[in-house]
């Protein structure tokens, strides 16, 4: 890379790590208010969003073929071709949310006894971010292919940022519980979503080319995407769903609240994979080659470290705060009183969040690679990350009994899906240098 390129690239990843971690931040202060939905509603919330995010899996690869196919649309036709492309899956999208919905609708009860929801206004909330969450990765996909990541963080800042405040009203204030907290991040969701429809309308909102939708080819691409970034996915979020249907209302809350500063991890070093993803398929299409990878994956993990490292030492801090008899002059009276009363709390949390930030950690690294392969089209390692995936699922069935227990098996899938991606990146690599030069 050339000195002003690798500048750009900094300065667009730092633009993206502020934009993403501000608004990280604000989605994990929206857990500030768990404890006034009690432990049994903010586990319940906890399950709710790891629902959320089992719904994006079948349009999980859209962000990223969309990204790819709008960094690639150099000419007429190409642009022609995205633009049949959007209008085509926005619409097959709404489908299958209604499809979902009425799935949901025929079985309700179950749902609602296996997940322990006493209020069917929290599962339907949910079902109605679901639209949301499966139309954004089209419009934010167009965004990163752009390398509009001006909007594109803004977007992550107001879904955040709109998430925080809007459950801090209806939540803080006003007294909802769960259903409330759904509600919240409903609207949060639908600020980015507006953003995305506003900045690509260029694109959706023009009259539908003649071309046509190419199905047959489209679905060749999208497949290996949804099934990688599926399996992904699907380890990120089936263990609180697990631990709900588990466990019930007993302690999840405090189990929820350690995950989500584990998962924070893995959000915290996304925005570096987002540049990264656009740039490989846009020097691919002009035949250039660059060490973004190695940046990228080197970034991630010093970044990665950091916050596990933070996080552990939090923990602990947490733990001896709450069980010392020792005097602390400068920690306030009231604070030590409160972590004093909710000791039994603090003793699960601070055991949880040193696991869950280690385990997280090679998933987060994981990503970078998976987003190379795929950048590359190396498809091949896609059924191994699906396997791995439903191996983990069954561990989980017969071997998650505690909640210490769940996070290692997390984390040792976690290493699993590194190193089975980290073992195909180098085949690549190895096959691309013996490659005789054109």
């Amino acid at each position: 890379m050339s000195s002003e390129s690798r500048s750009t690239f900094f300065k667009q990843s730092g633009w993206m790590v502020i934009t993403t971690l501000g608004g990280g931040v604000f989605l994990f202060a929206v857990h500030i208010f768990g404890p006034k939905m009690g432990d049994s509603e903010y586990g319940l919330f906890g399950t709710l969003l790891g629902l959320m995010n089992l719904m994006t899996i079948p349009t999980l690869g859209l962000q990223t073929i969309f990204a790819q196919q709008t960094a690639s649309a150099v000419t007429p036709l190409d642009k022609e071709r995205l633009t049949s492309t959007v209008q085509t899956i926005l619409l097959w999208a709404f489908i299958l949310w209604l499809m979902i919905v009425l799935g949901v609708l025929l079985f309700q009860r179950q749902i609602m006894t296996d997940l322990t929801i006493n209020n069917p206004a929290a599962l339907w909330m949910t079902l109605a971010v679901g639209l949301g969450q499966l139309w954004m990765p089209i419009l934010l996909g167009i965004l990163q292919g752009q390398q509009n990541f001006l909007w594109l963080g803004l977007g992550y800042l107001v879904n955040g940022g709109g998430r925080f405040v809007a459950v801090a009203i209806i939540v803080g204030i006003l007294g909802w519980k769960a259903a409330g907290a759904v509600f919240g991040a409903w609207l949060g969701i639908f600020g980015a979503l507006l953003i995305g429809i506003v900045q690509s309308r260029s694109i959706w909102l023009t009259a539908r080319p003649k071309c046509g939708f190419q199905w047959k080819i489209w679905l060749k691409k999208i497949m290996p995407l949804t099934l990688g970034l599926g399996a992904s996915q699907f380890i990120f979020s089936i263990d609180v769903i697990f631990v709900r249907s588990l466990f019930g209302e007993n302690g999840t809350g405090y189990y929820a609240g350690a995950g989500m500063i584990g998962r924070g991890l893995v959000m915290f070093t996304a925005p570096l994979t987002m540049v990264m993803f656009p740039k490989i398929v846009h020097n691919l299409s002009h035949g250039r080659k660059s060490n973004l990878l190695v940046q990228t994956l080197g970034a991630s993990f010093l970044l990665g470290a950091i916050a596990a490292a933070g996080c552990t030492i939090a923990a602990l801090g947490l733990q001896y705060l709450a069980t010392t008899t020792a005097e602390i002059s400068y920690v306030p009276q009231a604070i030590m009183e409160k972590l004093k009363a909710a000791k039994d709390g603090v003793t699960i949390l601070s055991s949880l969040i040193p696991w869950f930030a280690w385990a997280m950690l090679p998933l987060a690294l994981a990503n970078v690679l998976l987003s190379n392969l795929l950048a590359r089209q190396r498809y091949q390692v896609v059924l191994y990350l699906v396997a791995i995936a439903l191996v983990y699922a069954l561990v989980l069935l017969g071997f998650g009994r505690s909640f210490v227990g769940v996070v290692q098996i997390l984390g040792s899938f976690n290493l699993l899906f590194f190193s089975v991606l980290a073992l195909f990146t180098w085949l690549d690599t190895k096959k691309e240098s013996m490659a005789p030069v054109q």
